[in-house]
């Protein structure tokens, strides 16, 4: 299914990447995908389940989190971290941060997925450590 693609900071996300970006705390703030329940239900989805989510710049795997603020169908949110990075726009401005908002148009295909899901340093090593080699 297609889907509008945002992102952003969370207060989740900001709590744990202050404890530490390699704990299991940053990876369940960050390494999920906000659908609200409307759209759980066409995907097939449950809280927990993985889905991969798909752009022109990459895909990823993360898991699903009911949305508990109202958000539109048609609609996911991404928190910002390494899992966001593997599909917005990587041109950063020379700010050292990728494109997460500000481009129109931004829509991500999301399909239910048995692929593994990468902790952060797999997933690090996999898109910029493999990839030049």
């Amino acid at each position: 299914m297609k889907f509008f693609l945002n992102t952003g900071r969370t207060i989740w996300q900001g709590e744990a990447m202050e404890a530490g970006k390699n704990l299991d705390l940053y990876v369940k703030a960050a390494g999920v995908v906000y659908i609200n329940e409307e759209d759980m239900e066409k995907l097939g989805v449950k809280e927990g389940d993985k889905v991969k989510v798909k752009s022109e710049y990459g895909e990823v795997v993360v898991y699903v989190k009911k949305a508990t603020e109202r958000m539109p169908e048609g609609m996911i949110y991404i928190p910002m971290g390494p899992w966001a990075n593997c599909v917005v726009k990587p041109d950063t401005h020379s700010t050292g941060m990728p494109t997460f908002k500000g481009y129109p148009g931004f829509y991500v295909e999301v399909e239910k997925t048995d692929e593994e899901f990468l902790d952060m340093r797999s997933l690090m090593r996999k898109k910029y450590i493999e990839a030049v080699e």
